[in-house]
């Protein structure tokens, strides 16, 4: 009778995993076009995931520990709609699926698994993230962290709408302050021009700013594709025209020794480092470089 109870009990949690399961499977959809017009009717945002489902061991992790979890399941859907974009080694896929998922890695310009892109119903994004540990209850907190940024951007175009001149490129400014510089370009370019086109004198170094933030995406590209002599060029004109100094310089000789370094030319990749770290002491990377500076260029002459 006991043996019985139990495997009733043990069966009774299977169909209960396996519903749980299925429920969890439906929140999902791969049609892009799908998914961007559900969030514009609902009035939500995107949560993209680019995962290697069948082999990426993190994306794997990201899985089990959050989005199969009921604390995910039951509360995601209040804000966000689902697109799963899938790069499986040996499940099979439509070519139309994979023209899809490729082009949407590239324009959201995805260098691994899992990367989970949050967007607004426009396919505009305005935060990236991945895998992070502690559960489905602390990923949720993250991500309406996250959701505030996009809520801040809207705010502060709002505001933009009445004003004119600096102050207008300023709250233009302000709404893309807290969106990671490399989801910028390519998708805010109208709000990038107009930002230059405001400050054109470079009054409120706005200017300096964005045009060294587009200049520094071309440099990326052409070092994706090794061109690494194209890169240097790319990062020498870009400095010339914005300047040498602050944290958008740094982001370029950053760059810039890391074509050098790919060339073999430890030197140089050293000289731009130290430029890197010049031109902004306390800039977002200093740390990094300077960890770099000890690690990997400590004899190099």
């Amino acid at each position: 009778m006991v043996k019985r109870v139990v495997a009733v009990w043990a069966f009774a949690g299977v169909l209960a995993a396996a519903g749980f399961a299925s429920a969890a499977e439906t929140l999902w959809t791969e049609d892009a076009k799908a998914a961007m017009a559900k969030a514009a009717a609902e009035g939500k945002d995107l949560l993209i995931d680019f995962t290697g489902s069948d082999w990426c061991g993190w994306c794997k992790k990201l899985d089990a520990e959050v989005f199969s979890q009921r604390e995910f399941t039951s509360r995601v859907s209040k804000s966000f709609v689902l697109l799963k974009l899938d790069f499986p080694r040996s499940v099979p896929q439509s070519q139309e699926l994979k023209k899809q998922n490729a082009e949407l890695l590239k324009k959201y310009r995805v260098e691994g698994f899992p990367t989970i892109v949050l967007a607004d119903a426009r396919g505009r994004p305005y935060a990236k993230t991945g895998y992070r540990p502690g559960g489905a209850e602390r990923y949720m907190a993250h991500l309406a962290e996250l959701r505030r940024i996009r809520v801040g951007r809207d705010a502060a175009l709002a505001k933009a709408k009445g004003a004119k001149g600096l102050e207008r490129a300023k709250l233009l400014d302000a709404a893309l302050a807290k969106i990671d510089s490399s989801l910028i370009i390519g998708h805010y370019d109208e709000v990038v021009a107009e930002i230059v086109k405001l400050d054109s004198e470079n009054k409120a170094g706005l200017r300096n700013k964005y045009g060294a933030m587009t200049a520094l995406t071309k440099i990326r590209a052409a070092a994706q594709r090794r061109d690494f002599d194209g890169g240097i060029a790319l990062a020498d004109e870009a400095l010339k025209s914005y300047g040498e100094t602050g944290a958008p310089a740094q982001e370029i000789l950053f760059f810039k020794s890391l074509c050098f370094y790919a060339k073999g030319e430890k030197p140089k990749a050293k000289a731009a480092l130290e430029a890197a770290l010049k031109a902004a002491p306390e800039g977002p990377k200093a740390e990094r470089i300077k960890l770099i500076l000890e690690r990997v260029f400590k004899d190099a002459k």
